[in-house]
C-alpha cells in the first residue's frame, strides 16, 4: 500500500508538468477607412495583418486580416492567442503595401509604451474596432517625434562633462518641467543626446520645446527671433533633424559688439536724468539677462550712451536678444530687441530712441475762446517746448516764449500760415 501511494503521488506530479496552456480565440478589428482616404492603403492590392507576441510571435504575414461583408472599411480575424487568463498581449496592425510593410505608430496607452495591448480571457473574446495607427476621422493625431540635439561644441568649450552631465528636453508636452523628460546619449554617436516621445494634438499644430544642460535653458532658439524650438504635428512619425545646444554650431571668437540707443525724448520727458542717470544694456550676450553693461554719454551728442561689450559666448549667425535699461530697473516695454551677428570683427548695433520712442507726440489744435485765437497743448515735458516756423522749406524754427515745461499755449490767427513742433535739449 505504501509503495502504491508513492507511485501515484509520482504520477499526479507528472500530469502538473505537462498540464498545457490555454488556446483563447480572439477577434481582431481595425478600420482602415482613414488610411484609405489618405492614399495610404489601397484595399484591393494591400493587405492588413496582426502580429504579436503570443499571437504569431510579431509575425508581419501570419495572421492576415479580411474585409468584412457588411463594411468594407473594417478588416477584421480570429485567431489563436496561447496564454493563460489575465495574460497582458502585446500586438500591433500593420500593413503590407507594394512599397513594404508599414507598421502602426505608437499606439500604446498610458506611459508612451508603443504596443498596444489586451487581457487574454478564459474563453473566446472580441477586441473593439480601433483606426489603424489611431488616426480618426477627427483632426487629431498621434505622433512618435525622435528629437536630436548635438553637444560638441558645448563638450568642446567645457561646458558640458558627458559622464556626469545631464541633457533635458521641456515644452508644452510636459508643462515646461526642466527636469521630468531626461535625453540619453546616442550609441551610434556620442556628441548627440535623443529621445523619442509621443505628442499628440490637432493636425498641423505648433508645439513648442527647449532643451536644458545641466539644468541651463537654451537662449532665444527659434526662427525669426522666437524664443522656443517647435515641431508642426503631422499625420506620420517624424525624426528631427539634429541641433546643436542652443544654436551654437562653433566656438566662439570674441566679438565686438557697439550698442547705442538715443535718450533725447526720455531726457526731455523728465524720464532720465543725465547727470544721475544709469543706462545698461542686457540681454542673451551677458549671463543671459541677469545683469548688462553700462554706457555712456558719446563725445558728438550727449544724448546718445554708447558702449561696446566683447562677446564671447555667440558665434556669426547668432541672433541675440537684448533690451535697454535705465536706473537699473526701468526697461523697455517692446518686445525684445535682435540683432544678428555678422561675424567676428567689431560690429556697431543700430542706433534706436528707447523705447523706440523718437518724438513727443502730437500737438492739439482749438479755436481758442477768444476770437482770432488757437489754443495749442501737448504733452508736457521739462525740456520739452514748442517752436514755431512760417515755412517748413528754409527751416527757421524759432521757440515759442514761455513754452518749456508748461503744456499749452493760446497764439494769435494771422493771414499767413504758421507751422508748430515740439523740440527738445
Amino acid at each position: 500500500m505504501k509503495t502504491l501511494a508513492r507511485i501515484s503521488a509520482g504520477l499526479c506530479i507528472a500530469v502538473a508538468a505537462i498540464s498545457p496552456a490555454y488556446a483563447v480565440p480572439v477577434t481582431f478589428q481595425v478600420d482602415m477607412s482613414v488610411q484609405t482616404a489618405l492614399g495610404n492603403f489601397n484595399p484591393t492590392t494591400d493587405t492588413v495583418d496582426v502580429a504579436g507576441d503570443a499571437i504569431n510571435a510579431w509575425s508581419t504575414s501570419a495572421s492576415p486580416l479580411s474585409s468584412s461583408s457588411t463594411d468594407s472599411n473594417l478588416w477584421t480575424g480570429t485567431f489563436d492567442v496561447t496564454g493563460n487568463p489575465g495574460t497582458t498581449v502585446q500586438y500591433k496592425f500593420l500593413m503590407n503595401t507594394a512599397g513594404g510593410v508599414v507598421w502602426e505608430g505608437n499606439v500604446g496607452g498610458v506611459g508612451g509604451t508603443g504596443n498596444r495591448s489586451f487581457t487574454l480571457a478564459a474563453g473566446a473574446q472580441t477586441l473593439p474596432v480601433v483606426y489603424f495607427n489611431n488616426v480618426t476621422n477627427s483632426t487629431s493625431v498621434t505622433d512618435e517625434i525622435t528629437f536630436q540635439v548635438d553637444m560638441s561644441v558645448q563638450i568642446a568649450l567645457g561646458n558640458f562633462d558627458p559622464s556626469t552631465g545631464t541633457v533635458n528636453i521641456s515644452g508644452e508636452f510636459n508643462d515646461w518641467s526642466a527636469t521630468a523628460t531626461v535625453m540619453t546619449n546616442s550609441p551610434s554617436n556620442t556628441n548627440l543626446w535623443v529621445i523619442t516621445l509621443p505628442l499628440s494634438g490637432g493636425l498641423g499644430t505648433s508645439v513648442g520645446y527647449k532643451y536644458l544642460m545641466n539644468g541651463t535653458w537654451e537662449g532665444n532658439v527659434g526662427p525669426s527671433g522666437s524664443q522656443n524650438r517647435s515641431v508642426t504635428l503631422e499625420r506620420t512619425n517624424q525624426v528631427l533633424p539634429a541641433v546643436y545646444f542652443n544654436n551654437q554650431a562653433m566656438s566662439p571668437v570674441p566679438t565686438p559688439l557697439v550698442f547705442q540707443v538715443d535718450l533725447a525724448v526720455q531726457i526731455a520727458l523728465g524720464n532720465f536724468d543725465p547727470t544721475t542717470g544709469t543706462v545698461e544694456a542686457r540681454g542673451s550676450f551677458n549671463n543671459d539677462w541677469a545683469a548688462g553693461f553700462f554706457l555712456t554719454n558719446s563725445p558728438d551728442n550727449t544724448s546718445v550712451y554708447t558702449g561696446t561689450f566683447i562677446d564671447t559666448n555667440d558665434v556669426p549667425g547668432t541672433a541675440i536678444g537684448f533690451k535697454f535699461v535705465l536706473d537699473g530697473s526701468i526697461w523697455e516695454s517692446i518686445n525684445n530687441r535682435t540683432y544678428t551677428l555678422a561675424s567676428t570683427n567689431a560690429q556697431t548695433v543700430p542706433l534706436v530712441f528707447f523705447n523706440d520712442i523718437d518724438n513727443f507726440g502730437p500737438i492739439s489744435i482749438q479755436m481758442a475762446s477768444t476770437p482770432g485765437q488757437a489754443a495749442l497743448s501737448w504733452t508736457a515735458g521739462p525740456l520739452v517746448r514748442l517752436q514755431s516756423a512760417t515755412d517748413l522749406l528754409n527751416g527757421n524754427w524759432q521757440d515759442v516764449p514761455n513754452t518749456q515745461g508748461s503744456n499749452s499755449v493760446t497764439v494769435a490767427i494771422g493771414p499767413s500760415r504758421s507751422f508748430f513742433r515740439l523740440t527738445g535739449p
